[in-house]
């Protein structure tokens, strides 16, 4: 089994990631198309790739639909299958995977403001911003 880029490249090497139940593994969007003399909307739906893996990914220096791809198999599959151009970055991203935890990233992330003069470290939620 493989799978085709738009350049009719074929990706063969397989890698499966179990989904994340925390977080969505696809987003919808609508785009306007021309049909007849009408404008209409569509949807359309794509696949969220995992942050974290995207990170390691573009880590190593891969690029999507050039080295590897994404595709999420159907809600009973309940998985991920990266599809990668190469054996061994199949290979060396399959030992990353098994290491690796998935997180979500918080919307709004706190951080610790600490003074440049005495070093003192306030809390973030008792300032106010204006």
């Amino acid at each position: 089994m493989s799978i085709f880029n738009k350049q009719g490249v074929e990706f063969t090497n397989p890698v499966c990631v179990p989904v994340d139940p925390n977080f969505e593994p696809t987003y919808s969007y609508r785009f306007p198309t021309l049909v007849g003399q009408k404008v209409v909307e569509k949807w359309a739906r794509k696949v969220r790739p995992i942050r974290d893996l995207t990170g390691v990914l573009r880590g190593c220096n891969l690029k999507r639909y050039q080295d590897y791809m994404v595709e999420y198999g159907d809600v009973k599959a309940g998985h991920y299958t990266y599809w990668f151009l190469d054996s061994r970055h199949a290979t060396m991203f399959a030992l990353i995977v098994s290491t690796m935890k998935q997180t979500t990233n918080p919307k709004n992330p706190k951080f610790d403001i600490c003074c440049p003069n005495c070093n003192t470290t306030f809390n973030p939620d008792l300032i106010t911003w204006r």
